[in-house]
């Protein structure tokens, strides 16, 4: 039996009770965490000539219905009437079910309410408003404005159904004129001081004036036309020099005072650069840095700004005050990893990435709804009849129709069927990769780490991050793993971290020289304490305190001295900050160790590869020699060290002066009084909270602290000590974030995938097999954005084609009709810089690609059309074909559409989106 109950060309969910939808609805308002759900259509149905039918109810989802009155939104219930099914008849079609009420449900953003209409038919309408609470309380004029700039904002931010799709959900034009858009800017701009209330994107940890929804909005209508003018024009530029605070809340401001908001001037700027006025926005970035210097999103504007000037150095400085006055916000970090990455500092841009702020990705709003009885997906014309979508339409055709030459479906026998194909992607490791699911700021930091796997390679970056970070082997064999994180928040319970290097191994020292007793031997090592009896036993009575040296600081006494197998096995340690906190962290448990009988303080050393063990303590004989640490070398071989000032330099002998020869017992300087060395120990002891901060791992004492303990040192020798080092040699090690780590391993996983596609490939072509089904349609889906995450667009291209050639895919069209309008122009540059077999595309401006794309737009419009996507503007589709018409005008678009020779409907369908550049005026549209 058919149903008649269904609507034509809308889709119809039916309910299992009447109004359990909009009761769902009511006990998810209290869960909404962004601008809100799709808005909710619930109609019920009643049998006009038999009583005994009971009453029907349905709902769908509506994106695109102007809100902002109780009139438009009864007028669009009223007009479901007409899309109830007809049943053919003897005298006529007929139906006897009837649309007896509906229910309107939107979401107002700004004051967390669900505003709702209801409507009788015949009868009135009432309008109220429920709260999270299920309160119902009464509409004022306010919110109806809010609820119509809520509704406007979710129809352009969800208008990509690969983002964002939702079952029996219809996407209407929101803006279908330049009136309707005049009236949406005077709603925006009132509201613009309340976007904050809106919250934010997952990419921003606090929304502000302008990092909110209601900015991202703006920036998304009149970004997709390319009209920044206009949005600087009529917005952004009468909010920026209105009075502080805006109109509506600046009763605390003077209104006199005609400042410029910092934030809004960020934003403003930005528009002036994307419209190509650079002028203007550097004389907006200039008065507003004057009115505020620290404003982070300003600061974030005039880097990039630039950065696109190639000013990598004064971008630089810009970026690090940024970070430095919004070290939470991860857009700043971003930005300087950009300029970092451009620069060629990937050590730097490594650290950069470890210490961004990672947000919890917050996904959108979708409805919490009851299982439904049953779902009806009307088909709206016989379009499909032309057009394979690779789907089964039930009704008059039973099969597909013919097929037009410009559709690369393919009807080749050799093809798995959709069965065997399913149960090949179950097993399939292609589809099981974990890139695709990364959202938020982990897409990002991927992002950036494909960047420079493509730039250096997999095995650079290995090296690369085993120099910067602490590796486990590392770490395994350090003997005094728990101090290998700082703790900032105990640097002052141990005075010893308050003291240079070179005086704590002066104290050692001093308290670990031999001694001897009646009928004991002493010990070979230096810095022993322990006296063997003749038989070889220990004895504990042989301890002695040593006698201090002449100057020397005698030693506390509640310090025992380290064991010498804790010297003797200690290797290289590495101070680690902790960049996710901006801050680094004090030793744990320093002063504990230190009273219990290990070593105040590790010696440092070179990074040591994780795959290598570290090397033993070996003291850097030219350390000794220039006067840095003259005591810090005593070990079980004193005697064959030289103190030498020309040994370990080793400078040309011509440039050698002359001096007198050592005694084979150097007399030792004057030990230094240790209060004496502020200036040392406060450069040892600041923490590092920057991750650009380089500092030497045991930096020379100052020269007047020289000259005031009588220690001289040749001119040519001090140049060279003080000469700096490798900068590659001065970062700091840290320890990786177990995040940034996953996604090392997950980029990992990509690339293994890569290479052994690309190797089946050479193979399969080598050797003259066929291609097209070695793997699924979905595989191949997932080949190509493989390959575009890895930023190889040419093989992107080729597997979105072979995932053509065996079914429609509205993804790899919407791919190949981006590739063909610029969107990743700049990232086929680079691998074709890279690669230099890879073919050269044809450039935009031909009449292949003209046509290659209009091919994309025509399959593309019909698969919208076909799930009850009407919107033309902002469409993806829509604004990839103002791309085209920026580039080759708006007559030859059009005359090129005529030639394909489509059918009345479908023309129909690719029309409105050529009106739409036509009413707002892009670039392009007059010629």
């Amino acid at each position: 039996m058919a149903h008649n109950d269904c609507l034509q060309d809308v889709p119809d969910i039916f309910e299992n009770e009447i109004g359990e939808s909009i009761a769902a609805r009511t006990e998810g308002l209290g869960m909404i965490r962004e601008i809100g759900p799709p808005d909710l259509c619930h109609i019920v149905k009643i049998h006009s000539s038999n009583r005994s039918e009971p009453d029907i109810g349905s709902y769908h989802h509506v994106l695109g219905i102007d809100s902002s009155s109780s009139a438009s939104l009864a007028a669009y219930i009223n007009s479901l009437q007409y899309s109830l099914s007809e049943t053919p008849g003897w005298f006529g079609s007929t139906n006897n079910w009837k649309i007896a009420s509906g229910t309107y449900c939107s979401y107002n953003s700004f004051s967390n309410v669900d505003l709702r209409v209801q409507v009788k038919i015949p009868g009135g309408v009432d309008a109220y408003i429920v709260t999270p609470q299920g309160e119902r309380k009464e509409v004022t004029e306010d919110l109806w404005r809010e609820c119509h700039v809520s509704s406007l904002l979710r129809s352009i931010l969800f208008a990509d159904p690969t983002l964002y799709n939702v079952t029996g959900l219809r996407r209407m034009t929101p803006v279908p004129s330049p009136r309707d858009e005049t009236k949406f800017v005077e709603a925006a701009v009132e509201q613009f001081w309340n976007g904050w209330a809106l919250g934010s994107n997952a990419e921003t940890q606090i929304a502000s004036t302008a990092r909110n929804f209601l900015v991202d909005g703006l920036m998304r209508y009149f970004g997709g036309e390319g009209r920044y003018s206009d949005c600087a024009a009529e917005i952004l530029a009468p909010l920026a020099y209105a009075p502080l605070g805006g109109q509506r809340t600046s009763s605390r401001v003077s209104a006199e005072f005609k400042g410029i908001d910092p934030e809004v001037a960020a934003l403003l700027a930005e528009v002036y650069m994307e419209g190509d006025e650079e002028v203007q926005a550097v004389r907006v970035m200039h008065q507003a840095l004057k009115v505020k210097s620290s404003c982070y999103p300003l600061l974030a504007t005039q880097a990039e700004f630039l950065r696109r000037k190639n000013r990598p150095e004064a971008a630089l400085t810009v970026a690090r005050m940024a970070v430095k006055y919004a070290p939470s916000e991860f857009n700043a970090w971003a930005k300087l990893t950009e300029i970092y990455l451009e620069a060629a500092d990937f050590q730097r841009a490594l650290l950069t990435l470890n210490s961004c702020p990672m947000y919890t990705f917050v996904d959108h709003d979708y409805p919490r709804l009851p299982t439904p009885r049953r779902i009806n997906f009307p088909v709206k014309s016989d379009i499909l009849a032309d057009y394979d979508l690779g789907e089964h339409v039930a009704g008059g055709h039973g099969v597909h129709g013919p097929i037009p030459s410009n559709s690369r479906a393919s009807l080749d026998s050799d093809a798995p069927g959709l069965i065997e194909e399913m149960a090949l992607n179950e097993n399939s490791p292609i589809l099981r990769l974990s890139a695709p699911t990364l959202r938020c700021t982990f897409a990002r930091v991927y992002k950036f780490l494909t960047e420079i796997v493509g730039i250096i390679g997999w095995d650079e970056l290995l090296l690369l991050r085993s120099q910067v970070f602490v590796m486990e082997e590392e770490y395994r064999n350090s003997a005094l793993p728990s101090v290998a994180v700082d703790d900032e928040d105990e640097v002052a319970e141990d005075e010893d971290d308050q003291l240079p290097l070179s005086a704590l191994r002066e104290r050692k020292s001093a308290e670990q020289e031999p001694r001897t007793c009646a009928g004991a031997q002493p010990i070979a090592e230096v810095g022993g304490d322990i006296c063997t009896n003749v038989d070889g036993r220990e004895t504990d009575a042989c301890k002695v305190e040593p006698a201090p040296e002449d100057g020397a600081a005698p030693a506390p006494e509640d310090e025992a001295a380290p064991a010498p197998e804790a010297e003797a096995e200690t290797p290289a340690e590495s101070e680690i900050i902790e960049p996710a906190k901006g801050k680094k962290k004090n030793k744990k448990g320093k002063g504990k160790k230190a009273k219990d009988g290990q070593a105040d303080e590790a010696p440092k050393s070179k990074p040591v590869d994780d795959n290598e063990p570290a090397e033993p303590l070996v003291e850097n004989p030219a350390v000794v020699a220039n006067g840095e640490s003259s005591i810090a070398a005593i070990g079980d071989k004193m005697d064959d060290i030289s103190l030498s000032d020309t040994e370990p330099a080793k400078p040309e002998e011509s440039q050698l002066p002359e001096e007198p020869q050592l005694p084979e017992e150097p007399q030792l300087p004057e030990e230094p009084q240790l209060p004496e060395e502020p200036q040392a120990a406060e450069q040892l002891s600041t923490p590092q909270t920057a991750v650009f901060d380089t500092v030497p791992s045991e930096p020379n004492p100052a020269p007047e602290h020289r000259r005031a303990h009588g220690e001289e040192q040749d001119v040519e020798t001090q140049s060279q000590t003080t000469k700096p080092e490798d900068a590659n040699d001065l970062i700091r090690k840290r320890l990786c974030e177990r995040w940034l780590d996953n996604l090392i391993m997950i980029l990992f996983d990509d690339l293994r995938v890569y290479t052994s596609w690309r190797s089946r490939m050479h193979n399969l072509r080598a050797t003259g097999q066929p291609v097209t089904y070695r793997y699924t349609q979905a595989e191949w889906e997932a080949l190509g954005d493989l390959a575009l995450r890895l930023r190889h667009p040419s093989e992107a291209r080729e597997a979105y084609e072979y995932a053509l050639a065996i079914r429609f895919s509205a993804r790899a069209w919407q791919r190949l009709l981006e590739m063909h309008t610029g969107v990743y122009t700049l990232v086929q540059q680079e691998e074709q810089r890279r690669h230099e077999g890879i073919p050269e595309l044809s450039p935009l401006t031909s009449n292949d690609t003209l046509m290659q794309a209009l091919d994309a737009v025509v399959w593309l419009s019909v698969y919208h059309d076909r799930w009850y996507n009407s919107m033309a503007y902002p469409n993806p589709v829509c604004e990839q074909l103002i791309k085209l018409i920026s580039i080759h005008g708006l007559s030859k678009v059009r005359n090129s559409i005529v030639s394909m020779n489509l059918k009345p409907a479908v023309f129909n369908m690719v029309k409105k989106y050529l009106e739409v550049a036509e009413k707002f005026n892009v670039r392009g549209s007059k010629w």
